[in-house]
């Protein structure tokens, strides 16, 4: 018998209150579990799940009509954040066996998870990850909040006028389906464009390309013996010079290259193998063709990176921490040479192993390291040293970055944040209110204001019920911010948490 037919047993036989309390419900497992039934990973997540209060805001979205497997996608999301970082497909199996245990949530749902999640992470409370890339699609637009959604180069210059967020998720798909839901293309579509003519006369005999120039990034067609089909030239050597504003060897670790069919405002397309999956090359018709590929392909779903300076950008999926079985991504372009590259992972292909396909191209575009937007960062500046925040993937839908902080004070973990929506950024805050207004243990609650004024944000500070983690949330109402921002104590400190976060300028 799996673990979640034992839980949905002994809630049938004992009722669902021996999930309101993690102490008592880890001693049920330890004496109810074989050991072959559970690792103690998988126990000590299942009891964070009922510590951090994971089933009471699923069955709200599920009896408000959510789609199960989507209620408990959200519901994985908040538990790794709160977890300090865990990954979100062994949170979501988590919530799924707790809301199949009191009959809210199908076993296919359940069973999606348990297939598809790796091993179980770190046991207890550990800080989120403090550098590199976190364990990153196909794009779509990023989704709007549910009732309860989720809480917790040349080097990237923050743009002048940062770009706006895309639209709207696509809905759902019915539980049991392959998760997650794919992405919609962004609303703005394809642009259209004109595109080279072939011209066949008489018997069919002969083509031409206009080309402009040296200058102009259109492509390069080389004859062949069939006089009928011209093609496009994908010897390496070309195509490293083709692609050069890309990348100082484009086809560094690739082979095979083979042209593909041009769509609309795509004057060129090429695709070779890799070791991790495929590489994509582009070369669009104009501008506009260029501008809507890349309003396409980025998005704020979780597990991203994004970047964005008008002039180049660059956009990494980690389907681990998206909690997907999509393919690791990375894609990056250059709108002067009207080009993009994109290499996709195939199989297992992880997102570091994309990652290191992609450095291995000596790329003219590298991976933020810090902080981007400027309302963030003078967020961030509140209390604390910008210089010490370190980007990582994001772990919420909605979220445009993500960043891990130091705090001054040791045994501090902080990580913060910006939403595309004010209503994201609210919606964070009402989560947070929840959990402090739960708490046995709470510190400061409410608003918070430097010198005189109308209060300028959300501020909640409590201890879990085991006297393990205390949590300090808070947040910020200025225009244009969205920004959040929480710090754990993994020793319970909940007092050295306060006097840490200021009071006052």
């Amino acid at each position: 018998m799996e673990i979640h037919d034992v839980l949905r047993e002994l809630v049938t036989d004992h009722g669902p209150a021996i999930l309101d309390d993690a102490g008592g419900f880890r001693g049920v497992l330890d004496d109810v579990l074989a050991e072959d039934q559970a690792t103690t990973g998988d126990i000590n997540l299942l009891v964070d799940a009922v510590r951090f209060g994971v089933l009471g805001p699923l069955r709200e979205m599920v009896d408000g009509g959510a789609d199960p497997g989507r209620a408990v996608e959200e519901a994985g999301l908040r538990l790794a954040r709160d977890r300090g970082g865990d990954d979100q497909a062994a949170s979501s199996w988590a919530a799924a066996v707790l809301g199949y245990a009191v009959g809210e949530v199908p076993a296919a749902v359940v069973l999606r998870y348990r297939s598809s999640r790796p091993a179980t992470g770190r046991p207890g409370h550990l800080p989120p990850p403090a550098t590199g890339p976190a364990p990153t699609v196909a794009p779509y637009a990023s989704p709007a909040p549910t009732a309860w959604p989720p809480a917790p180069p040349t080097p990237y210059a923050a743009p002048a006028s940062y770009p706006p967020a895309p639209g709207a998720y696509a809905p759902p798909p019915a539980f049991g389906a392959v998760p997650p839901p794919s992405r919609k293309r962004g609303a703005t579509g394809w642009i259209a464009a004109a595109v080279a003519a072939v011209v066949v006369v008489g018997g069919g005999i002969g083509a031409a390309l206009a080309l402009s120039g040296d200058d102009d990034p259109s492509p390069r067609r080389a004859a062949t013996g069939d006089p009928k089909e011209p093609v496009v030239d994908v010897d390496p050597a070309a195509l490293d010079e083709r692609y050069s504003s890309l990348a100082s060897k484009i086809t560094s670790g690739a082979s095979d290259c083979t042209a593909g069919e041009p769509g609309p405002g795509e004057a060129e397309v090429v695709e070779c193998k890799v070791s991790t999956g495929t590489l994509r090359l582009v070369t669009y018709e104009d501008e506009a063709a260029l501008t809507a590929a890349r309003t396409a392909r980025l998005d704020y779903r979780a597990g991203t990176m994004t970047a964005d300076n008008d002039a180049t950008a660059l956009y990494e999926f980690d389907p681990e921490r998206g909690g997907t079985s999509d393919p690791a991504l990375v894609y990056w372009d250059s709108k002067g040479a009207r080009q993009s590259a994109l290499l996709e992972g195939e199989g297992t292909a992880t997102i570091d192993a994309v990652v290191a396909s992609f450095t291995g191209t000596s790329p003219r575009v590298t991976e933020p390291t810090a902080p981007a937007h400027p309302k963030l960062r003078e967020f961030i500046d509140i209390n604390l040293d910008v210089a010490t925040c370190t980007r990582q993937r994001t772990f919420f839908t909605g979220e445009t970055e993500e960043s891990s902080c130091e705090a001054d004070v040791a045994d501090i973990s902080v990580s913060v944040g910006r939403y595309s929506t004010r209503k994201q950024m609210k919606a964070e805050r009402r989560y947070y209110k929840e959990q402090y207004d739960a708490a046995a243990t709470q510190g400061g609650g409410g608003t918070w204001q430097f010198g005189e004024g109308e209060a300028e944000g959300g501020y909640f500070a409590f201890l879990d019920d085991t006297g393990e983690t205390a949590t300090l949330y808070w947040d910020w109402n200025a225009p244009d911010c969205f920004c959040y921002g929480v710090a754990w104590s993994f020793e319970g400190d909940l007092q050295k948490l306060e006097d840490w976060w200021p009071s006052e300028e």
